[in-house]
């Protein structure tokens, strides 16, 4: 028996009339896994890129190798993806999405590890008698830093970084009641997305050249990062329907492609950082990377689901170790990396064996966090119930091939496919 999501659409919201039959659906295989092999390594990649480049290393030569920027906008369109994807399954599970289940799973998976980084760090600033920044921290508990600091000038202390959360957490105050709106009255949530990412880009170039708005605020406002977020979540529901899948998998077949994509990437942010000129990066290259980091992310799912060297390198347990805790690494990091590496360079270290030993050191730290502190305390406050939650939530991690085909399960169809 079919699944809904192969069958024929229909709907005046959808133009294809057939199923596209494909030979070996890889990628559906990949998306209906109980762990999308591969998200873990781009995860690991985001957060890599992020602390790397704190510790002051971007650059070999004239590359930008590490740049965190592209680590940020990588973690935005994972999200989007990720939590769409998911919110989309339940939906053709279930017929509706619990909004409020949604959102007890967030404060779950986030609240543990901010809280007690929040609290750890007024405590360490008040043993050494030095000033809270208090406007920074009642911000962060509301997650508003990134407009606190938007319109204060983005002083550097310990929340500094929280920003991003701030982004992700304000547009999933949005999101899921949209989508929820869209799916309830049948309507495909594609035209909305679609038609929300240029107005984005459009939008910052009128504050950038219209206004002179500077970097400070564009980096950080929730509506002139959105469209990362929005790129995602659009991502996730194209590939709910087979003519996408189909595309890409023939795009997958170009060995050439995945490489590219790299090359890319690199090449945008090695020519369009520091140039001086505020669109270069908040709008030219921003832009160019969101599209992309989406092209990308299906591909290294494809590829993860494979036998090759680089699904092995996508799969390898390091990888995805990194991968499960990158928010705790992502959170902790201003703690750890910087004393760490300061010592390693103090002692006549090298500066690469700093970050190495930095970045060994946040990963103890953050592994521990989230084995005993965070996975209790998650369990403590998920749901109770999952009667309507996805059952075998797709997440990301190491791919193991399935001995026989699954059996395909009934569904309710979504809009969105």
């Amino acid at each position: 028996m079919k699944s809904v999501v192969d069958a024929p659409l229909r709907g005046p919201w959808i133009r294809e009339a057939s199923p596209m039959r494909l030979r070996s659906p890889v990628l559906l295989t990949a998306l209906r896994q109980p762990r999308l092999a591969g998200l873990d390594a781009l995860r690991a990649l985001a957060v890599l890129l992020v602390i790397v480049n704190h510790l002051g290393m971007d650059r070999i030569g004239p590359v930008m190798v590490f740049d965190g920027a592209v680590g940020v906008e990588l973690f935005f369109v994972i999200s989007g993806f990720l939590i769409t994807w998911l919110l989309l399954d339940e939906h053709e599970r279930h017929g509706h999405i619990a909004l409020g289940a949604f959102y007890q799973r967030r404060i779950a998976r986030l609240l543990p590890a901010s809280l007690a980084y929040l609290l750890v760090g007024m405590g360490l600033l008040a043993l050494r008698q030095q000033p809270i920044p208090w406007g920074a921290v009642v911000s962060t508990v509301f997650y508003g830093t990134n407009y606190y600091q938007a319109f204060t000038g983005a002083a550097s202390h310990y929340l500094s970084h929280c920003w991003s959360l701030a982004v992700e957490e304000q547009f999933y105050l949005v999101w899921p009641f949209l989508l929820a709106a869209l799916l309830h009255r049948g309507q495909s949530p594609r035209v909305a997305l679609a038609v929300s990412i240029p107005l984005v880009w459009f939008y910052k170039a009128v504050l950038i050249f219209g206004f002179g708005v500077g970097e400070v605020y564009l980096y950080r406002a929730l509506e002139t990062r959105m469209d990362q977020l929005a790129a995602g979540c659009l991502l996730a529901v194209l590939l709910k329907t087979p003519r996408w899948r189909r595309y890409v998998e023939q795009c997958a077949r170009q060995r050439w492609l995945l490489p590219a994509l790299v090359a890319g990437l690199v090449l945008s942010t090695s020519l369009l950082r520091g140039t001086g000129a505020v669109a270069d990066q908040q709008l030219y290259g921003f832009a160019l990377e969101t599209v992309l980091l989406c092209a990308l992310l299906p591909l290294v799912l494809i590829e993860a689901t494979g036998r090759s060297p680089a699904a092995a390198l996508l799969n390898a347990p390091a990888l995805v170790l990194i991968g499960q805790i990158s928010y705790g690494m992502y959170l902790y990091h201003p703690f750890i990396v910087h004393p760490i590496h300061n010592a390693v360079t103090r002692l006549g270290g090298p500066h690469w064996l700093g970050i190495v030993a930095a970045i060994g050191g946040l990963v103890a730290v953050s592994w521990a966090s989230f084995r005993w502190f965070e996975q209790p305390l998650r369990a403590w406050l998920r749901p109770r119930s999952f009667s309507s939650a996805p059952s075998r939530p797709p997440s990301a991690g190491t791919h193991r091939p399935p001995t026989r085909p699954a059996r395909a399960v009934p569904v309710r169809p979504s809009p969105a496919t």
